[in-house]
């Protein structure tokens, strides 16, 4: 198992700007992120589902189409964790909780997977705020066998903790010794430095760089910059110096093709944290994500994804859409290097 995350399973009620309304939609950052390493590379990733007592037969068979490694945890003591989420323009999207929510802590993998199984943990997905990234650490820590492990630690902070009230306290964490990559959007990162949003890829590069003193020079940072695509700041490990990278979103020439961002990020950051498992490279991490958000945002609720025929919303495969948009967006890439680090 080289994936992880710490995200859960939602189920998704759906309120769109048009006044439809759509039930019982797989979703949850964990979801995404998951589904997403699992389009990427199947069967080589883990994860949790708590399963309650209202939890769908057929959310169980879509799962199962995954090969994602699904750990299912069932009581019938409580409801699934559900989710309303309500969109407005510009796609303005409102969330709330409607059951209670069960989280994924550090325990919970060490009981579910067992300590030999996550020492073969390249990658960790963290979706959480610094407090929880801090508990994390600390847990895994007071293991003496995962100490001698040195995973990569792919970090997507909740939103409401990109805050300046926060900068010292993510600056603290971003500069200890395991080895993160922080992943906010540019709105987000905007708001933990106190400047406004960039509204273009060159203003988007120039906040990215504020990542450079803010963190220590093995750590690195993606920025998620919505339709204008994603910005990596690598670190000394791949690089004596640190390069700047940025990719075109997957439909920047296809924009009709949008139907919902719910999860784009999250399942960016899924494909991003298997590339970045199977090859110790950012940029083709980066390049992964970028393909995966745009299945993900192609339908209401998550990409459909059969393992074993490998096709995504009943078309191209991962590998034909990776051919495709490295030829539209001429990119000086080689797709049999890249296909040859993925190992597909």
């Amino acid at each position: 198992m080289l994936v992880t995350t710490n995200g859960m399973i939602i189920l998704d009620d759906i309120h769109t700007i048009s006044g439809d309304h759509y039930t019982d939609v797989l979703g949850g950052a964990g979801t995404y992120a998951i589904l997403g390493s699992s389009i990427v590379k199947p069967g080589q990733s883990g994860w949790i589902v708590d399963r309650g007592s209202d939890f769908p037969q057929k959310v169980t068979n879509e799962i199962n189409q995954w090969n994602s490694g699904a750990v299912f945890r069932d009581s019938k003591e409580r409801l699934t964790t559900r989710g309303a989420n309500y969109y407005g323009a510009n796609d303005l999207r409102q969330f709330k909780y409607i059951t209670p929510k069960k989280q994924i802590t550090a325990q919970d993998w060490i009981e579910t997977y067992g300590v030999e199984k996550l020492k073969s943990i390249n990658s960790f997905h963290l979706i959480c705020s610094p407090e929880r990234v801090y508990e994390i650490f600390e847990r895994l820590s007071e293991i003496k066998e995962l100490r001698e492990c040195h995973p990569t630690y792919i970090w997507e902070p909740l939103p409401d903790s990109m805050i300046k009230d926060n900068y010292n306290t993510i600056k603290e964490l971003m500069n200890r010794e395991e080895h993160i990559i922080i992943s906010p959007n540019s709105e987000e990162a905007a708001r933990l430095f106190g400047t406004e949003e960039p509204v273009d890829i060159d203003n988007c590069e120039i906040l990215l760089k504020r990542f450079d003193t803010f963190m220590n020079k093995t750590n690195s940072c993606v920025l998620r910059c919505g339709r204008l695509g994603s910005i990596t700041l690598s670190s000394s490990n791949e690089y004596p110096e640190r390069q700047i990278n940025h990719l075109p979103a997957y439909h920047t020439l296809t924009q009709k093709q949008v139907i919902d961002p719910t999860g784009g990020g999250n399942s960016f950051l899924g494909g991003f944290s298997m590339g970045y498992a199977l090859t110790n490279n950012i940029d083709v991490g980066n390049l992964c994500g970028t393909i995966i958000a745009g299945c993900n945002i192609e339908q209401i609720g998550p990409a459909k994804y059969d393992s074993r025929t490998g096709k995504i919303n009943n078309s191209n495969t991962f590998k034909e859409r990776l051919k495709y948009y490295i030829e539209t967006y001429n990119l000086s890439l080689s797709l049999e290097d890249i296909q040859n680090k993925l190992q597909i």
